[in-house]
């Protein structure tokens, strides 16, 4: 078995810092050969100097992911992702179908493409959803998937106005909310402008007033990034939901069978 983790900012060698305790914890605790992460590129940094686009940079990690599961054709596969890297996996689970019976188990953290009706079992419902979208995934009884509340990029109100802003943009989630950060608007109409609402004619009745305000108080939690620290408190059974994926994830994989034997050969039929 191997842990195949997609983090938060395309990183090989070194992690968001996020998962590095739990991950090390939950290659013991399975057995694992080795825990990897997926090489995708910074979305920020290209030879040009203008930013990549979330399709270029998770396209890269969806063929680097691919690489490292064909190194073991036998072996089972845990698959982990943070934050913007989630996306990784949702795209590598869905071009490759013929390698679903090798997946164990698939954990997804802070997903900004989270389904609001899914979040971890035996923790609270976080509220709102992903800030991009939704995608549930070819394996949803193998899936799980860890929120807090306020988490900004997968814990946005279904109407927020963020949801908008990054539906428009052909970069990640983190990529526009730190352009708006770099220079946040004090007025609420220069923020309807920075976020490109005034656009839409259709939503100019909820522009002013309470959603862009809470625009702005969500901008303002993913940069002090408090909220992080809620995936490892405990919460009311001493656990943290951290430590409540993990068990969730040792029980997916002690439910399921070994990976077939034959997968090399049938591959290459």
């Amino acid at each position: 078995m191997r842990i195949l983790i997609a983090d938060g900012e395309g990183a090989y060698r070194r992690s968001s810092g996020v998962m590095d305790a739990f991950v090390d914890d939950l290659t013991v605790r399975l057995g694992a050969r080795a825990a990897v992460r997926v090489q995708w590129p910074e979305p920020e940094q290209t030879r040009l100097h203008r930013p990549r686009s979330w399709d270029a940079a998770s396209a890269a990690g969806v063929a680097d992911l691919a690489r490292l599961v064909g190194l073991h054709p036998s072996d089972g596969i845990v698959l982990l992702g943070c934050c913007c890297g989630c996306r990784v996996i949702h795209d590598w689970l869905d071009a490759h179908p013929e390698q679903l019976d090798r997946v164990l188990a698939v954990g997804l953290l802070s997903d900004p493409l989270r389904p609001r009706d899914r979040w971890l079992p035996g923790t609270g419902d976080p509220g709102g959803q992903g800030v991009a979208g939704r995608r549930v995934g070819p394996v949803p009884d193998r899936t799980f998937w860890v929120s807090v509340p306020g988490d900004p990029l997968s814990g946005i109100e279904r109407d927020s106005l963020l949801r908008a802003a990054v539906r428009d943009s052909p970069l990640t989630p983190d990529q526009v909310y730190r352009g708006v950060l770099e220079d946040l608007p004090e007025s609420r109409t220069q923020l309807a402008m920075r976020l490109h609402v005034l656009q839409h004619p259709a939503e100019w009745p909820m522009v002013f007033g309470r959603r862009l305000d809470e625009v702005r108080a969500a901008l303002v939690r993913y940069e002090d990034r408090a909220y992080v620290a809620q995936y490892c408190e405990p919460g009311p059974d001493g656990r943290s939901p951290l430590e409540i994926l993990g068990d969730r994830l040792v029980e997916q994989v002690g439910d399921r069978p070994a990976p077939p034997q034959d997968l090399l050969g049938r591959l290459a039929s």
